[in-house]
């Protein structure tokens, strides 16, 4: 006792107690895979949640069927999946939930008559439900779930009458779910999304205040520069769909979501415009006019963070006064009898900056749901749409076998179906874990899900093990304390350590589960375990099947098509820009939106063993292509052939060796292998070499070509970025190794 004492004295604490060393260790590893405690808190609401409605309906109802029905409504949307957003948006959530869920029980209900009827309605609504992920991860988070309501019904026997006491269950979850989440271990709200980004335009801003300082007369702050330049990209950087947490993704279809998207591409690509150009423009040779336009800007910039923020959205009137004025001045540095120089380049850059500021002027008036005057340029179509009509388009523009929502909705669909053939014909006692299986383990590719089965194989087999011991050995009356306990266990090991734990736990649950509505033994178990293998292979079988190369081989394909779509698009554009011709449409912009989702989805996927191409160099410029082209062809119409017949062919030239180039590309994507940069490297030299020159004194047309020019010269700077080696690409050839579901491609499984 003399010791201890002497111990708190000295040091004011006690030592470490063996129990003490025992917590700490399991402890401490919890903590650096769960940080905040968030799977912990989220597996204790749901278990509480789950058992109150279990044991209440068992014990003191003496329902089982409504016990069923609450305890899986609890997991079906706190455990399998996650209804995300701030606490009103994720009690509105829980509503919605609840009424689809009722309508998806009663159709479950009914059409487990007969077994041809529930394969038919299965492989409709399984691809419903999981093609509503569609409308942005929000709603896809919550797919697995809104499964679970209609899998768990459609089994026979076939018992209309109880209707009423599945939906009270169901309706018991839920609600006691959505009360937990606001009053029990309530998740933290996380933090708005545009506080996030807001770090990135400010960062963006400052750096155009002190380059801007740096252009005019007097000594330049080197090292204030230096840092403002790492700040800025660091931050821009950090907006990478990878660096951004699943929930807080503006991927959805509405305006705020499509606005925040705006206002992050135009912050990153501000920020690198704003690094070419201090690299361009000597700090110790004064240029007020460019210091002019970059803070003017700035202060745009400044007020996109503030609307941010929640303040009002900024006003263009300056940044555009300034704009047409040194548009206007960088035209008399034209005509260029020995090519284009530096300062050209310079001036091409500063221009770019501003216009990337004031897309996300214009962009932050979506944030609060305003509508900027004026005409809008075509990469914010979207602000001047309905949220009805948005949902519409972005629905249709994925009704096509190039979109991953649909590869994705056809093969859950397939899968549950032919799961319920197989449960239905086989009269399987739990055919619903059949389902259940296959909608857990399937993937979206065929290599993701061999890996995934494996593991659930040996995970399951695991919790096999473990549950027949308990039902042979272990009390029945003990069954109620172990529940608990094994809930929790068990959803916080599938988040965190993978599959494999996590179908160790649930096979466990599901065993103590039915062992206390129906006397069981050690077969249940073994019943659990053949059933998640016949539904793994299931999964399996259809993912080998129906586009198995997934995500990532669609990827290649969207790239190619867009790329060519691209070529066609610069033909086009700088035909109207240089001849007056009218440019036939072409299909870059859906193909861009396409790229898009089909990127997002291959960042779930396992990467390959080949060197990875930088994909999203490909996006931002497929991107780029669609968004400038419609630019320049409405602010310069068709109809008026260039007054500059010489300027016209030098520039069509130059459009021609682009246009090769990204066919080159289109084809070496097409195969399987990275963009060769020996195929690139003679574009820039093309393009330079067909610079504007000889102009005379006309300032629009100036203007004209040399926007035309200018975009060429962006295309051929994209293109080596996305030829450059794999090793020197940077974070973006870095594929995420967490393997998602098909189902829901924003629900990682935490491998």
């Amino acid at each position: 006792m003399g010791s201890r004492r002497e111990d708190v004295l000295t040091t004011g604490t006690v030592r470490p107690t063996a129990a003490a060393h025992l917590w700490q260790a399991p402890s401490a590893a919890l903590a650096r895979h769960d940080p905040g405690w968030t799977a912990l808190r989220r597996a204790v609401r749901v278990t509480l949640v789950a058992c109150v409605c279990f044991y209440l309906c068992h014990f003191v109802l003496r329902d089982d069927t409504m016990a069923v029905y609450a305890l899986f409504g609890a997991i079906a949307l706190g455990a399998l999946s996650e209804v995300t957003g701030s606490r009103a948006q994720r009690l509105r959530g829980y509503a919605i939930a609840l009424a689809v869920a009722i309508v998806l029980v009663t159709i479950g209900t009914f059409v487990a008559v007969n077994t041809a009827v529930a394969v038919v309605v299965t492989l409709v609504v399984g691809s419903a439900i999981a093609y509503s992920g569609v409308a942005g991860p929000r709603i896809g988070s919550v797919a697995n779930g809104l499964q679970l309501f209609f899998v768990l019904p459609c089994f026979p026997p076939f018992t209309p009458d109880q209707l009423g006491e599945r939906l009270a269950g169901v309706t018991l979850g839920i609600v006691l779910l959505a009360l937990a989440d606001r009053y029990v271990l309530p998740a933290p709200d996380r933090p708005d999304p545009p506080l996030r980004f807001r770090a990135s335009v400010e960062a963006s801003a400052r750096f155009a205040e002190v380059l801007a300082a740096a252009l005019r007369p007097g000594a330049a702050d080197e090292q204030q520069l230096a840092r403002a330049r790492r700040t800025a990209l660091d931050a821009a950087e950090a907006l990478r769909l990878s660096s951004v947490p699943l929930p807080e993704r503006p991927l959805g279809y509405g305006v705020r979501d499509r606005s925040l998207f705006a206002v992050a591409a135009a912050s990153r690509l501000a920020a690198a415009r704003t690094s070419t150009l201090a690299a361009l423009l000597a700090p110790e040779r004064p240029h007020p006019v460019t210091a002019d336009l970059l803070d003017a800007t700035a202060t745009v910039l400044r007020a996109t963070a503030a609307a941010l923020d929640g303040g009002p959205p900024p006003s263009l009137t300056e940044l555009d006064s300034t704009m047409e004025t040194y548009l206007r001045t960088r035209v008399l540095h034209l005509p260029l009898p020995d090519g284009p120089t530096a300062d050209l380049r310079a001036g091409l850059t500063a221009a770019a900056v501003a216009r990337a500021g004031r897309v996300a002027g214009l962009a932050a008036h979506g944030i609060g749901g305003h509508r900027p005057p004026g005409e809008l340029p075509p990469d914010l179509w979207f602000l001047g749409v309905s949220r009805w009509e948005l949902l519409r388009r972005r629905i249709v523009d994925n009704v096509t076998p190039r979109s991953v929502y649909l590869q994705n909705a056809v093969r859950v669909g397939i899968g549950l179906a032919v799961a319920r053939l197989v449960a239905g014909v086989f009269d399987l006692s739990h055919g619903f874990w059949v389902l259940l299986a296959t909608l857990s383990l399937m993937r979206t590719s065929a290599v993701a899900s061999r890996s995934t089965l494996v593991k659930a194989f040996v995970g399951t087999l695991c919790g096999a093990a473990v549950a027949a011991a308990v039902l042979t050995w272990v009390p029945v009356d003990v069954y109620p304390w172990l529940l608990p306990v094994t809930m929790v266990g068990a959803f916080v090991a599938g988040p965190l350590f993978g599959v494999a734990a996590g179908q160790a736990g649930f096979t466990i649950v599901v065993s103590l589960l039915f062992a206390q509505l129906s006397p069981s033994t050690w077969q249940l178990a073994e019943v659990r375990l053949e059933d998640v293998v016949l539904g793994g292979l299931v999964g399996a079988v259809i993912g080998a099947a129906v586009w198995p190369r997934g995500g990532a081989g669609e990827l290649r394909r969207v790239g190619a098509e867009a790329l060519r779509a691209g070529a066609d698009e610069v033909v086009a554009t700088v035909g109207q820009l240089a001849h007056g011709t009218d440019a036939p449409p072409t299909d870059l912009r859906r193909l861009s939106l396409l790229l898009d989702h089909t990127y997002v989805q291959s960042r779930t996927e396992p990467a390959g063993a080949t060197p990875q191409q930088d994909w999203l160099a490909l996006v931002t410029a497929v991107h780029r292509l669609s968004t400038y082209a419609g630019t320049l062809r409405d602010r310069h119409p068709s109809g008026r052939p260039s007054r500059a017949p010489a300027a016209a062919d030098r520039l069509t030239r130059a459009a021609a060796e682009v246009a090769t180039s990204l066919r080159g590309a289109a084809d070496a994507l097409a195969a399987g292998m990275p963009v060769p940069a020996s195929d690139i490297a003679g574009c820039r030299d093309v393009v330079d070499a067909h610079a504007p020159r000889d102009l005379g004194d006309d300032a629009d047309e100036g203007l004209r070509v040399l926007d035309a020019w200018a975009w060429l010269v962006t295309i051929a700077a994209d293109l080596e970025r996305i030829a450059a080696p794999p090793d020197t690409a940077g974070p973006a050839t870095v594929q995420a190794t967490h393997e998602r579901s098909a189902v829901n491609p924003t629900d990682t499984d935490g491998s």
